[in-house]
């Protein structure tokens, strides 16, 4: 079965979907509510990623996506697309312009405001009684250096285990020494 991006026939935005970034930008956008992303794009520049199974019934599961964390860099828009009246192709539409955008802004060496976001996927309804609607709420974000960045990414492996020891990510848990 064919998924919706997969009609836009884009190797990089079917890959922005499926990798999970997509789901980054909606987390830091959409539900972390104290970083200012107005007028900007958000670039994911490093995310870790793991999948979790949620038993339905016995014969059904749900597969969703969680993060230990998401690290964004953001960079004002510099294109203001025009979108149409087709949700999915306005998704495309946004995702080129960002891409150009921020391509421009590295570029030319700039650097944006850096985050680290933690979250965690709770129940917000249900569509049914089988299945469990979900999001995001964020638990904690910083602003965060390129060193930390730096330190997070050499140390990923030992980080995800003490992670997976103490049951959650902590900002504490990620923080240079």
């Amino acid at each position: 079965m064919e998924k919706w991006y997969e009609r836009f026939n884009d190797a990089g935005f079917t890959l922005y979907n499926e990798s999970g970034e997509a789901t980054c930008v909606h987390i830091v956008r959409d539900q972390a509510h104290d970083i200012d992303t107005n007028g900007k794009w958000i670039d994911v520049i490093s995310c870790k990623k793991y999948t979790t199974r949620l038993k339905v019934n016995e014969r059904h599961w749900l597969i969703r996506d969680e993060f230990n964390w998401i690290i964004v860099e953001l960079f004002p828009r510099i294109t203001h697309p025009k979108y149409t009246d087709d949700f999915y192709h306005n998704k495309y539409i946004c995702w080129q312009a960002a891409h150009d955008d921020i391509a421009t802004h590295r570029e030319k060496d700039h650097h944006g405001e850096k985050y680290i976001v933690l979250c965690k996927l709770i129940q917000v309804g249900s569509d049914n009684e089988l299945i469990p609607k979900t999001d995001y709420e964020v638990t904690a974000f910083s602003k965060i250096s390129q060193k930390k960045i730096n330190y997070i990414r050499s140390n990923a492996d030992e980080l995800i285990e003490k992670i997976r020891n103490n049951k959650k990510p902590t900002l504490e848990i990620l923080t240079v020494r």
